[in-house]
C-alpha cells in the first residue's frame, strides 16, 4: 500500500553558527519520518551536516526521557508530573530568590524555549551566570576595538580577493563555508589558514592550493602585531582610513614599529620570516579581504587579547568593516519582551555569577536550589570535578529538564522529560549568517515530554506568580517577539517569517562602530580602565598557573556537537574510543606506542586514555577531540575535569586552551 508524507520547514537548534535550515518529512499520521535540507534557506541551500542528518535517531531513541524521575534514597522513581511538580513547589518554600540558581546555555539555540524560563527565574529573583563559557572572551576582545559585532555577510566571502581562517576550523564547524571556499580557491583567490595544529580545515585548504601556517599556542597576538608593523614598514596601512576611522592611529604606529619584530615574532611564533612576509604580502595586497575569525582559538587567558590585536591588524589595513567573528548586532530583536527582566523583583538585583567558576561557586555551599534547561554543565564546564561535587551537595536541591539522562542529569533531585525542536514552536536566528526563522511544531511528542514553556509557565502558575508570567504559550511568545521586533522587520519580512519562511533580514542602519567613541578604537581607555593596556599587545600565555608539560587541544568533533549525539551508538562507533593524539617525536620521547594507555595529569584531575600518533599535532601538544562521556573514559573523567576555572584576560571567559597536562604511561 503506497504511502504518502509531507514536507514542514524548521531550523536546526544547535549551537553552531550554521543555523541550517531544515525539512522534516512526516507521514500522513503526523508521526517523524526524517530529516533533509531546505534549499530555500540561502546560506545552507539544501544540504545538512552529518550531525544533524542524524537527529532523527534522537527523537525515537529507546532510552529518551518520557517520565518525570525523582531521586530517592534507593535510585530514580518514577513520578507523574502532578507529583514532580509538587515537589519542586514544596521544595522551594522559603528559599530567597538568590539561593535559586538559573542554569542554562545553548543546548537549542531557539530564542522562546531557551529564554522564556529567564522570564520565571526573573520573577523569582533568581540568580544568572554571565555565560562566559564560550565566545565572552572573543566578544570582549573584538567590541574593544571593533564595537558591534557584525562583520561582513558570510553570503559574500565569494565576492573577496582573498580569505584569511584565523582560528576557525570550518571543516569541523562552520561546514557550509567550505564549498564556498572550494569555489574561491577554484577562481583562483588565496585562501590562507592561520591554527594551533594542521587541523581538517588546514589539510582541506593546502590540498587545494592554499597556504596554512600553524603557530605556537597564544601567540596570535604577536603575529598580528608583526603584520601590523610590516603593513606600515611596507606602505600597506591605509592612511586615510586610520585618520578617518580610527582612534589612536598614531599611538598604535609607534607601538608596533617599536617592537615586534620578524626574528622575535618567528621565534614567539614558530613560524618563519618568510612564513611571516609571505602572510603580510597576500594582505597587503588584497582590496577586498574577508577575515573570518573563530572563537576556540580566544579561550585563553590572553584570548581577548589576540582578538584585539587582529581587529587593529584589519584596521591598519583599511579593512575593519571585513573581519567576521559573529553576527548577532545584525538581528537586533526584542528578546526582553520573552524573558522580562523587568518582572524582577526590586529587592534582587540581577548580581549574574561567573559562569566559568560555577564549580567553585557550587562547592563553597552556595545556592539552595538550581534548574537546569538547555546545558549539560557538568561536562561542558571548566574544573568539572568540582562541578559535580558541588551539584551533588545534599543541601543542594536541582532539577534538570532533559532529552537524556545527561552527566548532569544524573546527580539531580529531579529530572522532566523535555520535547525536541521538531516537537515545539520557537524562534532561532544565527550567529553565522543573517537568518532566522519562525518553526512551529511539525510533530507531536510522546507521552510525558513537555517543552520548556510547557514546564516553567506550569512551575510558575503553582508558585502564583503573577499572571504574566505564566500566562502564556509558545506561539503566543513568538508572536510576541515577532510584534515586539516590528521596528526590526519589515511587513514583507514579518508576514514571511509567519508563513514558515527562512528568511533574511535587511541590513540595519548604523551611526559610528559602536565603541564608546564611535570609531575604531586602537587606543582603548575602556580596556585601561579594566586593568588591560590600552593598545593590543602581546602577553604570553600563564598557562593560568598549570606546569604540565604539554598544552591540551581539546577539538571539535567530527561526528558529535558537544554531548548531543553521546546517546547515539551510530555516533559513538563514528567516534571510535576516545584517545589522545600525541605528535611522533613526543610519544618515542615518553616510550609511548600507538595504542599505549596514557594518563593526562595536572593539579585538577587525570585522564586515561589510549594514545594515537598524529604527525598533524607539533610537538608541546596533545589533542583530545570533542567532549566523550566519562563513562567511555577508563578513568571515568570528562575532558573538562582537566581545564583550569580560572578566567579570560577580558569578557571573564573560558580559558580551556591555557591548560597544560603531564604525559605519564598508564
Amino acid at each position: 500500500m503506497e504511502t504518502h508524507s509531507e514536507l514542514a520547514p524548521t531550523t536546526c537548534p544547535l549551537d553552531c553558527p550554521d543555523a541550517c535550515g531544515i525539512l522534516v518529512e512526516r507521514d500522513t499520521a503526523g508521526r517523524f519520518v526524517r530529516l533533509r535540507g531546505n534549499p530555500a534557506h540561502t546560506w545552507s541551500q539544501g544540504h545538512l551536516c552529518g550531525k544533524t542528518m542524524q537527529y532523527g535517531e534522537l527523537i525515537a531513541h529507546e532510552d529518551r526521557l518520557r517520565t518525570p524521575l525523582v531521586r530517592k534514597r534507593s535510585g530514580f522513581e518514577e513520578a507523574s508530573w502532578d507529583d514532580a511538580l509538587a515537589l519542586i513547589v514544596q521544595r522551594l518554600e522559603g528559599i530567597a530568590g538568590p539561593d535559586v540558581l538559573a542554569l542554562s546555555y545553548g543546548g537549542s539555540m531557539g530564542l522562546v524555549q531557551r529564554k522564556y524560563p529567564y522570564r520565571v527565574m526573573h520573577a523569582l529573583g533568581a540568580t544568572f551566570h554571565d555565560g562566559g563559557i564560550c565566545d565572552a572572551a572573543a566578544t570582549a576582545g573584538f567590541e574593544c576595538v571593533l564595537g558591534r559585532c557584525l562583520g561582513p555577510d558570510l553570503e559574500t566571502i565569494e565576492e573577496s580577493d582573498l580569505v584569511v581562517l584565523w582560528g576557525t576550523d570550518v571543516a569541523r564547524t562552520v561546514q557550509h563555508l567550505q564549498p564556498r571556499l572550494k569555489r574561491c580557491q577554484e577562481r583562483g583567490v588565496p585562501v590562507v589558514a592561520i591554527d594551533v595544529w594542521r587541523t581538517d580545515t588546514l589539510r582541506d585548504v593546502e590540498r587545494r592550493g592554499g597556504r596554512a601556517f600553524v603557530i605556537r599556542g597564544g601567540t596570535d597576538a604577536q603575529l598580528a602585531l608583526c603584520l601590523a608593523r610590516i603593513a606600515f614598514e611596507a606602505a600597506f596601512a591605509d592612511h586615510e582610513y586610520l585618520a578617518r576611522e580610527c582612534l589612536g592611529a598614531p599611538d598604535f604606529e609607534l607601538h608596533v614599529r617599536a617592537r615586534f619584530g620578524l626574528e622575535e615574532t618567528s621565534a614567539i611564533t614558530g613560524l618563519s620570516v618568510a612564513d611571516i612576509l609571505e602572510l603580510a604580502q597576500h594582505l597587503g595586497v588584497a582590496q577586498r579581504p574577508f577575515i573570518k575569525t573563530g572563537v576556540g582559538w580566544t579561550r585563553r587567558r590572553n584570548g581577548a587579547m589576540g582578538m584585539r590585536a587582529v581587529c587593529s591588524l584589519a584596521a591598519v589595513l583599511g579593512h575593519g568593516d571585513r573581519v567576521h567573528f559573529e553576527s548577532f548586532a545584525h538581528f537586533g530583536l526584542a528578546e526582553e519582551s520573552v524573558f522580562r527582566p523587568d518582572l524582577r523583583p526590586e529587592q534582587y538585583p540581577d548580581r549574574p555569577v561567573k559562569h566559568v567558576q560555577l564549580g567553585r561557586e557550587l562547592e563553597s555551599g552556595r545556592f539552595h536550589a538550581a534548574f537546569v534547561w538547555c546545558h549539560d554543565p557538568a561536562v561542558t564546564l571548566p574544573d568539572s570535578t568540582r562541578f559535580k561535587r558541588g551539584f551533588a551537595r545534599e543541601d543542594l536541591f536541582t532539577v534538570v529538564h532533559e532529552h537524556f539522562m545527561t552527566e548532569t542529569a544524573e546527580l539531580a533531585d529531579v529530572v522532566l522529560p523535555a520535547t525536541m525542536f521538531v516537537e515545539h514552536d520557537d524562534v532561532y536566528r544565527s550567529y553565522g549568517h543573517r537568518t532566522m526563522h519562525y518553526a512551529r511544531r511539525i510533530v507531536d511528542p510522546p507521552p510525558g515530554p513537555r517543552s520548556n514553556v510547557a514546564f516553567f509557565a506550569e512551575l510558575a502558575r503553582r508558585l502564583s506568580l503573577p499572571r504574566e508570567v505564566w500566562g502564556v504559550t509558545e506561539s503566543g511568545l513568538c508572536e510576541t517577539l515577532l510584534d515586539a521586533s516590528r521596528s526590526r522587520l519589515t511587513p514583507d519580512e514579518a508576514a514571511r517569517l509567519r508563513a514558515g519562511e527562512p528568511v533574511k533580514l535587511h541590513d540595519r542602519e548604523y551611526v559610528g562602530w559602536g565603541t564608546p567613541s564611535g570609531k575604531i578604537e586602537l587606543v582603548s581607555e575602556a580596556a585601561r580602565q579594566r586593568g588591560q593596556p590600552a593598545l593590543a599587545d602581546y602577553v604570553p600565555d600563564d598557562a593560568a598557573g598549570d606546569r604540565g608539560a604539554y598544552w591540551l587541544v581539546g577539538a571539535p568533533s567530527v561526528h558529535t556537537h558537544n554531548s548531543t549525539f553521546s546517546h547515539s551508538a551510530r555516533h559513538r562507533k563514528r567516534n571510535g574510543i576516545p584517545c589522545v593524539h600525541v605528535n611522533p617525536d613526543d610519544a618515542c620521547e615518553l616510550g609511548l606506542s600507538a595504542g599505549a594507555r596514557v594518563r593526562l595529569k595536572n593539579e585538577r584531575a587525570e585522564l586515561i586514555l589510549p594514545v594515537t600518533l598524529s604527525p598533524e599535532m607539533p610537538r608541546g601538544s596533545v589533542r583530545v577531540d570533542g567532549l566523550p562521556r566519562a563513562r567511555d573514559i577508563e578513568s571515568l573523567n570528562g575532558l573538562n575535569a582537566l581545564t583550569s576555572p580560572e578566567l579570560s584576560d577580558l569578557g571573564d571567559g573560558n580559558v580551556m586552551y591555557s591548560a597544560r597536562v603531564d604525559l605519564v604511561p598508564a
